[in-house]
């Protein structure tokens, strides 16, 4: 996969460039909003964790990967790669070199968390039980950052497989599922929601009360002749940003509800309409 052709973008795109093609390409292909499947969000996702990070980046357009396990690297006439190797892999390639084959290390540890996005807003720290290859189970204490995106993983170091007891314990590697909201559906560090408006305050204008994720009440003004579908903001109201934890915005989308009207009310509608 092209990371910048997932966005639409060049590879001289600025930082500013790419953020705005992810909220853009996000937006287009949610599936809360497209109602297909998630495989293109989830790599519009993969392509933006990527990019976003000046680091990843480097590898990336250096590598053609982020997954340092999956980079090619040269020594002398011999390209080889983590996942395999003319030789078989990297204990032969020191096998063939030096005579004897390395001790291998210990494996990281894979696993997958599911969080809401309440969690999102303020972090998370928790204890949880994992399985080591051995079968043994143990608890450790991992701490989820604020802001953190759906598919992210996070690394602990030392935490994961201690089955050689002469190299240092293996990573563990916790992948992050953000579980979907009742309310708020999330775009990037933003939030939006939907608020039912009686058509006839959207003609007149109204204020009306919002709830924010945080539990917080919040009173907006929507003024007279507003349109359904028109999207209201609330700044700093969203989600924190998982590296400058600056919070995004809370996006308040006007639906258009209709007042249950009496037949004297439909007659005096009636008239205005007819100009009378």
């Amino acid at each position: 996969m092209d990371y910048y052709s997932t966005l639409g973008i060049n590879r001289n795109a600025s930082q500013e460039e790419i953020k705005k093609a992810y909220k853009k390409q996000s937006m287009a292909h949610h599936p809360d909003r497209t109602g297909g499947d998630d495989s293109k969000f989830k790599e519009i996702n993969e392509a933006y964790q990527t990019l976003n990070d000046p680091q990843k980046k480097q590898m990336y357009d250096q590598f053609g990967t982020a997954d340092p396990r999956q980079q090619q690297y040269r020594s002398g006439d011999f390209e080889f790669n983590f996942h395999g190797s003319p030789f078989g892999g990297m204990d032969d390639i020191f096998s063939q070199f030096f005579g004897s084959r390395q001790q291998r290390g210990n494996r990281p540890i894979n696993v997958a968390v599911d969080i809401t996005l309440e969690d999102v807003l303020t972090g998370k720290s928790f204890g949880m039980e994992i399985q080591l290859p051995t079968g043994r189970t143990k608890v450790v204490n991992i701490d989820i950052p604020k802001g953190i995106e759906h598919g992210q993983t996070v690394r602990f170091a030392r935490m994961g497989e201690q089955n050689n007891p002469n190299m240092p314990p293996g990573d563990l590697h916790v992948q992050v599922r953000v579980l979907k909201h009742h309310k708020f559906n999330r775009f990037g560090d933003n939030i939006i929601c939907e608020k039912d408006i009686n058509v006839l305050d959207l003609m007149l204008g109204t204020k009306a009360t919002i709830e924010t994720l945080d539990g917080k009440s919040l009173e907006i003004n929507i003024p007279a002749g507003t349109k359904p579908d028109t999207i209201l903001g609330c700044r700093g109201e969203g989600l924190p940003n998982v590296r400058s934890k600056i919070r995004g915005n809370l996006q308040i989308k006007i639906k258009a509800e209709m007042p249950n009207l009496s037949s004297e009310q439909l007659k005096k509608i009636s008239d205005i309409r007819n100009g009378i």
